[in-house]
């Protein structure tokens, strides 16, 4: 009976040997055979969940297959991120990321993966944050809002997609770089958080541009600020933090198409071939200006190595404004 197990063993780990060295070129030629995932780390109806679903379209199209949509918000984008790295076989299941994905690294103790985990085989674009209030604060104009602020320490909330997001981060640089204290309220997506920012229970928060900007006209809301190094033709009147006296809050926010490290190098170059012409789309492009995302023109070692310094500018945070981790 042990000799039979033994041999079982035997010939399952050379099947997978066979595959791993004779099976994998085929079955990288052969992709896709079946219908993908795209899995987004946002809540339905956020901007980037209206890319996820473009996106998608256009990927489908050109490789005769559908791609499904999931939305797999919460916990920072932890449970979508967790889902694709185990997905398998790997390249079909696709993650919709932002800059959480760097900022969870450092956020939790034990993330559940490493950035070198995955590899980018598309980047949807980039956009900034711009600083809304509620009318229900005092002050017209940020000197104003900062005064407040310090004369009323933790009285004021601040809206935030979990303690890796970039909404999160702006509103922690802008604390730091102000000396004003305001206390953090987690939600699960977006939209969520506007619905909160719009009843007034939380009184800041620091929104993508093409959440700011149908606000603007709004009375209940007040834009003072964008994270942008300088003022966008989206929001051209608001000025940025360097203009307003506060240089290092700075702060944008990405999209990227990911897959696992461990996908095949060919399907990775056939989903990076298919989402460029997808990209290159004047469609494509008309849906990323009308949402405020500027297009990314580096190459993805550039990005790469952008997300690298991005998780040693985190990590300095981090020590500098003495945030812990969570467990």
């Amino acid at each position: 009976m042990i000799r039979f197990e033994n041999a079982l063993r035997s010939l399952a780990l050379h099947t997978v040997w066979l595959w791993a060295f004779c099976g994998a070129p085929a079955y990288a030629q052969d992709f896709p055979v079946r219908p993908l995932r795209l899995v987004t780390i946002f809540a339905p109806g956020a901007a980037a969940d209206h890319h996820a679903r473009f996106i998608a379209g256009r990927i489908s199209e050109q490789l005769s297959q559908q791609v499904i949509v999931e939305n797999k918000a919460g916990a920072g984008g932890l449970i979508g991120t967790r889902e694709v790295l185990r997905s398998q076989p790997y390249g079909y299941t696709l993650l919709l990321t932002n800059p959480s994905f760097v900022g969870n690294t450092f956020a939790y103790k034990e993330p559940g993966y490493k950035l070198e985990d995955f590899a980018t085989v598309g980047i949807v674009g980039q956009t900034y944050y711009g600083m809304m209030v509620h009318a229900s604060v005092p002050g017209k104009t940020l000197a104003e809002f900062v005064a407040y602020a310090r004369a009323n320490p933790g009285k004021l909330n601040y809206g935030r997609l979990g303690p890796a997001a970039g909404s999160a981060f702006s509103a922690e640089r802008f604390k730091q770089a102000t000396g004003v204290d305001m206390m953090p309220i987690s939600y699960k997506g977006g939209e969520s958080t506007t619905v909160a920012m719009m009843s007034g229970e939380i009184q800041v928060y620091f929104a993508t541009l093409s959440s700011v900007k149908p606000r603007l006209q709004n009375p209940q809301i007040k834009v003072f600020g964008i994270t942008a190094p300088q003022r966008s033709p989206v929001l051209p009147e608001v000025p940025t933090f360097k203009e307003l006296g506060y240089p290092t809050v700075l702060a944008s926010n990405w999209n990227a198409i990911m897959v696992p490290a461990a996908t095949p190098s060919a399907i990775q170059r056939r989903l990076r071939d298919v989402y460029g012409k997808a990209a290159a789309t004047p469609e494509m492009k008309a849906t990323m200006e009308s949402q405020a995302y500027e297009p990314w023109n580096g190459t993805m070692e550039q990005f790469a190595a952008s997300m690298r310094a991005e998780a040693v500018q985190l990590g300095d945070d981090y020590k500098r404004l003495n945030i812990r981790s969570l467990d």
